[in-house]
């Protein structure tokens, strides 16, 4: 009787076993993966695969973060910003697992532009998948404003009070004024290039500064975005005023733009069937339609050129669908020596004040 118990007992086990769910631990850039939750994880059970994303929280606010979660086993699947791969001695690496990009079906179908990049590289390997960009750039209102060729409007003293800049990532407006000093895109990530006018920079960023209506944290804020001509972005801004029923749009400046990308990884622990899971996720993301959702929920640029053949006209236009020109690996934000970013901060600190 004894025998017969322990083997319905195992039985039982085996079978709750084989149809237990894979657990997916997502660490996120909030609103990246999670929209798509319930749709990915029908997507899953149509493969064969049953799978469930537990979106992590806080979500990502910086590399440390990422790196600390991955170290102590706590994620899975992770979005880094592209310039987070070799930041500080790219320690981010470490703890990742080169991708295997022939387990990604839809991967010939991102940008070569981003396919060649080097941002995510080592020893011929690379760490990520790239998801979705943009730039830090230059929104108007053009219920207000003609559309304008650079980023000089927001020194000319009639725009005074009339435009908002961001205040968490403040070295963007480092890299912006630097551009319009003239500085190429690649002299203005290192202080010690030898090209680097600190007293000049400074001059030109205290009036950017002084001269804003307010500044932003994560998202441009659409409450204010009415009052004003001008507000930087890194897109998402101009996609939900615009939902809102404003009207912008964003200028291309001759003095270029800085760009940033969002990308997926996959912790260096992962193997068997959650390594399974996270090829299935990182492929449905970056498939037309999820790419589709991406562009109009976010404004945002997104990584697979094929999406076109699901767009209007004007979104392709507008969203630069399939632009190989927008991801010039030049125009990448670099990873900052320590010392770069803290003159940069002690420079913004002068210019707010503080």
């Amino acid at each position: 009787m004894k025998l017969l118990k322990f083997i319905a007992l195992g039985f039982s086990a085996l079978c709750v076993n084989a149809w237990a769910a894979t657990t997916l631990n997502i660490l996120e850039w909030e609103g990246y993966i999670s929209p798509f939750k319930e749709d990915f994880e029908a997507h899953a059970k149509s493969k064969g695969m049953d799978v469930k994303l537990n979106i992590l929280t806080p979500y990502i606010t910086n590399s440390e973060q990422i790196f600390k979660d991955l170290r102590a086993n706590k994620a899975d699947v992770v979005t880094p910003t592209h310039n987070y791969y070799k930041m500080n001695q790219a320690k981010l690496m470490q703890v990742l697992q080169p991708i295997d990009t022939a387990r990604l079906g839809n991967y010939s179908k991102i940008l070569a532009s981003l396919r060649i990049a080097s941002y995510d590289s080592q020893n011929d390997k690379k760490y990520s998948v790239p998801l979705l960009g943009g730039s830090y750039g230059l929104a108007y209102n053009t219920e207000k404003v003609p559309a304008p060729d650079s980023w000089q409007v927001l020194w000319d003293p009639a725009n005074a009070g009339k435009y908002a800049v961001t205040e968490d990532q403040f070295e963007a407006n480092l890299y912006t004024t630097m551009l319009v000093l003239g500085y190429s895109p690649t002299d203005v990530y290192d202080v010690d290039s030898g090209k680097f006018n600190q007293a000049q920079v400074q001059e030109k960023l205290n009036p950017l500064v002084k001269n804003a209506h307010s500044f932003w944290g994560g998202m441009a804020d659409a409450d204010v975005m009415p009052q004003l001509s001008y507000v930087t972005t890194y897109w998402f801004g101009v996609a939900e005023a615009n939902k809102r029923g404003q009207k912008w749009a964003l200028a291309n400046p001759k003095e270029g733009q800085t760009v940033w990308l969002d990308t997926m990884a996959i912790a260096k622990q992962l193997s068997g069937e959650k390594l399974d899971a996270a090829y299935l996720l990182m492929d449905f993301m970056i498939q037309e339609s999820t790419q589709k959702r991406f562009l109009e929920m976010y404004g945002s640029i997104i990584v697979n050129g094929e999406t076109k053949a699901l767009l209007t006209p004007e979104q392709i236009e507008k969203g630069r669908v399939g632009d190989e020109s927008f991801f010039v690996e030049e125009m990448f934000w670099q990873p900052l020596s320590s010392r770069t970013r803290n003159i940069y901060k002690e420079m913004w600190d002068k210019a707010r004040g503080n």
